[in-house]
């Protein structure tokens, strides 16, 4: 049987190596030390988020996942065994 594929590989949490700017809102400081959110958008290009922003994009992720779900749990008795 083939490996469950990871959709979100290109995202992960981190702990700041240095003081950034949170790519969502520039006034928001992500100090050394501190998690943020990192979506790699290439081999040499991320954005970061802070710990604020990344909740509510984490929270919007979390809506539209459980919506794409949806599409796919059978009713109760249909479909293959498991």
């Amino acid at each position: 049987m083939a490996a469950v594929k990871n959709i979100l590989k290109h995202v992960s949490a981190e702990v700041a190596g240095r003081r950034r700017k949170c790519y969502r809102k520039k006034a928001h400081v992500i100090l050394k030390g501190d998690p943020c959110l990192v979506v790699r958008d290439g081999p040499q290009s991320q954005r970061t988020y802070c710990t604020v922003c990344a909740s509510e994009i984490l929270t919007k992720a979390d809506v539209s996942l459980a919506d794409l779900q949806a599409h796919f749990v059978e009713p109760h008795g249909k479909g293959s065994p498991a």
